[in-house]
């Protein structure tokens, strides 16, 4: 028997790109004869190349068809061809409808947006940018402020974003946990759940009893929006969770199993299951826990925001990695990089991570996913989010323990690094990349097809270069023969200009074909190009172009294609046109046209006089543009069914328009001769628009636009004014509103009445965390109190008392501040450093004797959480305590604490406010009588401003209104902005910001790197009354705010819904009405 014959294809071998087949996703190959006296391996690299491609192009290799997919454990079953589900899957992509479909997603939280009416113009914007998709996470925590209790309302209201998702026209991955990490408090998992004696992800009995009825109750929520009945098409089971195999806990293979049986059970049978494993590995493929559609994540950059010039490499080995895990399933990238989170005090910013993840790492890493092969990628994340973080996250807004993220307690806004939306919504340049790059690939059904070729550069691999520097990844479709060349630089530290050839095989042009025929192409240092050969548009054929594509579309039976590229780099396009030439055929100034027998070559050199330039040969039109206008162009359809595939996923099948200027585009419809255009603009723009001779009339937001023809260019041309007046848009000035204002330590007096509080009197905690000294367990959550400040008194007699040893718990950069009978005695604040850093403040403080008395000395402790940590490790790590971890009074005769008392948020476990959540409020005296809430009467208060401060530590709340007055048809994001002092700076201080009773920023004066805190419209009233507070903690003496101002972020003419109001959240008469604590 030959060594081919049925040879398994090893992918160990592929990760340099030495070898190539049709397809590498461990398939067995067959060739038709013995064809060879020596294996594949033996041969040299180039004639092992020519050698496989010109096998392919005769189909003298046979695929056999792959067998290796097993059905999970309660699954029934979604593969294509043995199932009649609607959405099904093969090795190569997904199927809608039985139709191939390429999934591009990005992450969005519904529940870090709680302005719900904000939703439609975040997916709006999905939509706008060439995604077809989107990724969602529930928090349970948030959903479930006590066992048992899950509100599917407001900012968690899953029926509410599904069936707004079906509107907009996006498929949809819900992420419900029961852990999901985010970055946010717990993971996802519910404050409450600390108490419950069981180790969290696994199948413990109490454990399950917590998660069960959550997960349940979402599947039954869900399941009338499974596709095709909604946009609906996977449900993802736990999040980057490892194996009891892996790991050596016990329980984890059946918790995964009985979290996949659960969502089934719920009414999740039409659609597969998926899971993110954090690296690729084979996991959840087989066996126990396995899901439908198996996936990993990845994050290239890592998020070292500090070094945001410094570049890993690219990694050659995504394709290798997925025959190694899955190959029987599309390659799936369900958390591909889309920014950087920062950590508190790390001195980057978000600026920074920005730069990490910018607009050209977009288009080198994003590019290298297709040079990987992926068919399924969601980009983490993509949009504004905001809340609940882990401490180790800087807010930008909810808090966990470590990271910046959208800052507050309730609400600090995960939001990774300036994503491809803003934490304001506003759009990046890493927007647009994203744009151009699913548009081509939406327009490109044969790179679903397409099998990997090989890949290497001249010194390792298959080279298709003539140059050193260039690496180049092939991809071809056997059916339509279309090639997909990825070409980049061979290492990220070269930020220079490359020239270089490519060899391409072509059926038209032949093989070993060098590219371009006259002159070298050239990559810009961290650039990427997806270059094509026998690209088949409408009845034309581009057989190879020096640009990139963006999109393709037939006009009234003319075929266009929209080429791009560089303005510094010279161009040549080889096509076969649709016809023969005609007497209307056009040829730019600068470009030349030389039509052979077989095909027409177009060349046109650098630095074009035209930044737009059409050439028309027959029924062909090839515009070719610079990269500029490219990303300023839109492709909206206009002729989109209400349902199914079409409704959801852009096709050049499916008839549009392309529009090149303005801001945004949101919407097309076309209908007798008028387009209607809707979409936003933060200037005056003159657009063009390339569309079907139907076209009488321009609508742009409701208005006609007076209309030319552009000749040159075959298109529509038109002026967008801008009409808004940005400087006529008044935001207050808050140096200069009246601030009042009142000391929210009153409970550090010896004398303050704390005997409506909880008496601390637990001497044992069933958490795995145990207290380190002292008596009596003084965590919060063992008391009901789950989340934000708490404030503790602790009670003895006698003068023999020397000091204080204390262990608070608080979260990494968390702080404490302690007081003994009204005097101040010592504060400290921890840190985070990268994963780790402080997140216990120890005070060890020696008493003045002067202040103690004979009986009732009173030792007060105020702290912060900056949220609950994560669960990663699967090690009950979220249950670590935030409160005093562990007490020693010192003295000269053993005295004690006798008594300990604490407060926390109001009704504790059983808040009130069932609209703003279990993490809104904390216990300091302010929010205890509701000063943060709207209609609270601060008429006894001082007139004062935090821009003066206070003279000592402690904490101020200062309250003001203003009105807003911001006019309908725009989109005016705000935020306030502070300024960092120094790192341990005497003057530090610590704030958090309210917004009409929201908790939305938390910021660190001497740590940062936060400054700025965008707050969304419906959470402040962009017409009308406006009620905020801001608090200055001072840790060490006098501290004051160098700057708290309200600004504008950008000023956009938007045709987005405005003025719609606060949202509905009760007022300071509803929850304090009765009494306050």
């Amino acid at each position: 028997m030959s060594p081919w014959s049925k040879r398994p294809v090893q992918a160990a071998l592929y990760n340099d790109g030495q070898h190539m087949s049709r397809d590498f996703r461990g398939i067995l190959f067959t060739p038709t004869q013995s064809l060879l006296p020596w294996s594949l391996d033996q041969m040299p690299n180039l004639i092992r190349k020519k050698l496989l491609v010109s096998l392919l192009s005769l189909g003298l290799l046979n695929a056999v068809a792959q067998d290796g997919y097993q059905v999970p454990i309660g699954s029934p079953g979604f593969y294509h061809g043995n199932s009649t589900a609607s959405v099904t899957f093969d090795q190569y992509s997904l199927f809608l409808d039985n139709s191939r479909t390429l999934f591009l997603s990005g992450e969005f939280h519904p529940f870090r947006l709680p302005s719900p009416k904000l939703w439609k113009d975040v997916l709006q914007k999905y939509k706008a940018a060439g995604l077809n998709g989107v990724s969602i996470y529930l928090h349970w925590g948030l959903t479930s402020p006590s066992q048992g209790v899950n509100r599917w309302t407001g900012h968690n209201d899953i029926v509410k974003f599904l069936q707004l998702a079906k509107e907009v026209g996006l498929l949809v991955i819900a992420r419900p946990g029961p852990y999901i990490n985010a970055e946010s408090a717990g993971g996802g998992l519910p404050a409450w759940l600390a108490n419950v004696p069981a180790l969290a992800r696994t199948n413990a009995t109490a454990y399950r009893d917590a998660w069960h009825p959550y997960i349940k109750e979402f599947a039954q929520l869900s399941a009338p929006y499974q596709y095709p009945d909604g946009p609906l098409i996977a449900v993802q089971a736990e999040n980057e969770f490892s194996s009891s195999q892996e790991t050596g806990i016990p329980g984890l293979n059946e918790y995964m199993q009985d979290v996949l049986d659960t969502l089934r059970a719920g009414g999740l049978n039409k659609i597969p299951t998926t899971h993110n494993a954090n690296w690729p590995r084979k996991l959840w493929v087989t066996g126990t826990g396995a899901v439908d559609l198996f996936g990993f994540d990845g994050y290239p950059a890592l998020f070292d925001c500090v070094h945001p010039e410094t570049w890993p490499e690219t990694d050659t080995g995504l394709h290798a990695n997925h025959l190694n895990t899955a190959p029987a399933v599309p390659l799936a990238l369900y958390e591909w990089q889309g920014g950087a989170f920062d950590f508190w005090g790390s001195g980057a910013g978000y600026d920074n991570c920005y730069e990490l993840t910018n607009e050209k790492f977009a288009n080198v890493f994003y590019k290298n996913n297709i040079a990987g092969g992926m068919r399924l990628q969601n980009f983490y994340m993509a949009d504004p989010v905001g809340a609940i973080l882990e401490p180790r996250v800087s807010t930008l807004v909810m808090t966990t323990e470590l990271c910046v993220q959208i800052g507050i307690r309730r609400r600090n806004m995960a939001n990774y690094g300036m994503q491809a939306l803003r934490e304001d919504r506003t759009i990046t340049p890493k927007f647009s990349e994203i744009k151009v790059q699913s548009y081509f690939l939406h327009a490109s059904p044969a790179y679903m097809t397409s099998d990997w070729v090989g890949a290497g550069s001249q010194t390792t691999g298959a080279s298709f270069s003539d140059s050193s520097n260039v690496y180049t990844t092939v991809w071809r479709d056997p059916q339509s023969g279309t090639s997909f060349y990825t070409v980049r630089q061979t290492t990220n530290t070269k930020l220079t200009t490359t020239e270089f050839n490519l060899h391409i095989n072509s059926t038209a042009l032949g093989n070993d074909f060098i590219v371009p025929t006259s002159g070298v192409m050239t990559l810009e240092g961290r650039e990427s190009k997806v270059l094509v050969a026998d690209y088949k548009f409408g009845n034309s054929k581009l057989l190879f172009a020096t640009t990139e594509i963006l999109t393709w579309q037939t006009f009234d039976g003319t075929d266009y294609i929209y080429l791009y590229t560089s303005p510094s780099q010279s161009i040549e396009v080889i096509v076969q046109p649709n016809g023969s030439a005609t007497p209307n055929d056009y040829t730019p100034s600068g470009f030349t046209v030389k039509s052979g027998k077989n095909y027409t070559v177009i060349s046109a050199p650098a630095k074009r006089t035209t930044s737009v330039s059409a050439v028309k040969l027959g029924k062909t039109v090839i515009l070719i543009s610079d990269k500029a206008n490219a990303l300023a162009t839109w492709a909206p359809r206009i002729e989109a069914p209400a349902s199914g595939l079409g409704h959801y996923t852009p096709s050049s099948n499916i008839a549009g328009v392309w529009v090149t200027g303005p801001y945004l585009v949101r919407t097309a419809s076309l209908k007798q001769g008028t387009l209607a255009l809707t979409g936003d603009l933060n200037s005056t723009v003159s657009i063009n628009i390339w569309g079907p001779s139907s076209i009488r009339r321009v609508t742009w937001n409701g208005k006609q636009m007076s209309t030319s023809r552009n000749t040159k260019l075959n298109s529509i041309t038109a002026n967008l004014q801008y009409s808004l007046n940005a400087n006529g848009i008044s935001i207050p000035k808050l140096s200069q509103v009246k601030w009042k204002c009142i000391d929210s330590t009153p409970e550090k007096a010896v004398d303050f009445d704390d005997s409506k509080w909880t008496v601390a009197n637990k001497t044992s905690t069933l958490r795995p965390h145990q207290p380190f000294a002292g008596k009596y367990v003084l965590y919060g959550g063992e008391y009901g109190f789950y989340s934000g400040d708490l404030v503790w008194r602790g009670y003895f007699d006698g003068k023999n008392a020397t000091g204080i040893e204390l262990s608070v718990q608080t979260g990494f950069s968390g702080a404490a501040t302690v007081f003994l009978n009204g005097q101040f005695l010592a504060s400290k604040q921890g840190s985070s450093q990268g994963w780790s850093g402080v997140d216990i403040q120890q005070i060890n403080s020696t008493f003045p004797v002067n202040l103690l008395r004979s009986k009732k000395n009173v030792l007060t402790v105020y702290h912060d959480s900056t949220g609950l940590s994560a669960d990663y490790n699967v090690d009950d790590e979220f249950k670590k305590p935030r409160g005093i971890r562990g007490y020693k009074l010192l003295s000269t005769n053993g005295t004690d604490f006798y008594k300990w008392t604490v407060v926390g948020n109001v009704g504790g476990a059983n808040a009130p406010d069932d609209v703003r959540g279990p993490y809104n409020e904390g216990g300091w005296y302010y929010e205890r009588i509701g000063a943060h809430l709207p209609g609270y009467d601060d008429s006894a208060w001082s007139t004062c401003s935090p821009l003066s401060g206070r003279d000592s530590p402690g904490v101020t709340a200062y309250r003001t209104t203003f009105n807003l007055n911001i006019p309908n048809g725009s989109d005016v994001p705000l935020a306030f902005d502070f300024e960092l002092e120094p790192r341990n700076s005497t003057t530090a201080y610590r704030s958090l910001i309210w917004v009409n009773g929201w908790q939305f920023g938390r910021f660190f004066s001497d740590l940062g790197p936060q400054t700025s805190y965008p707050v969304p419209e419906g959470i402040l009233n962009y017409q009308g009354k406006n009620e905020v507070v801001v608090t200055l903690w001072s840790l060490y003496g006098a501290a004051k705010m160098k700057k708290l101002e309200l600004n504008k972020r950008a000023v956009i003419s938007s045709s987005k819904t405005s003025n719609f109001g606060l949202v509905n959240a009760p007022d300071w008469k509803a929850l304090r009405g009765r009494g306050s604590h």
